[in-house]
């Protein structure tokens, strides 16, 4: 995940196609997977994903928030 938001693809935009590869992985997963992948984050980043309104949901943050919102605690915590 890493390698592929310093490359310029959104959280977003990986998110999805790893919804379209496995549709079993929900939101809960997705934050567990990014937390597993940045360790040094604390819990906000895993509660927006949470929040997110994926594939499926009707309501929670848009695609756009939640990228600017990852995108800021990755830099804030030195990722990128």
């Amino acid at each position: 995940m890493l390698k592929r938001i310093i490359d310029g693809e959104l959280p977003s935009v990986i998110f999805r196609c790893l919804i379209e590869e496995d549709e079993t992985i929900g939101n809960i997963r997705l934050g567990e997977m990014f937390s597993d992948e940045f360790a040094n984050l604390d819990g906000e980043a895993e509660q927006l994903i949470w929040h997110w309104k994926g594939p499926g949901k009707t309501q929670g943050l848009s695609d756009a928030s939640l990228d600017a919102e990852l995108i800021r605690i990755l830099r804030e915590a030195g990722y990128i």
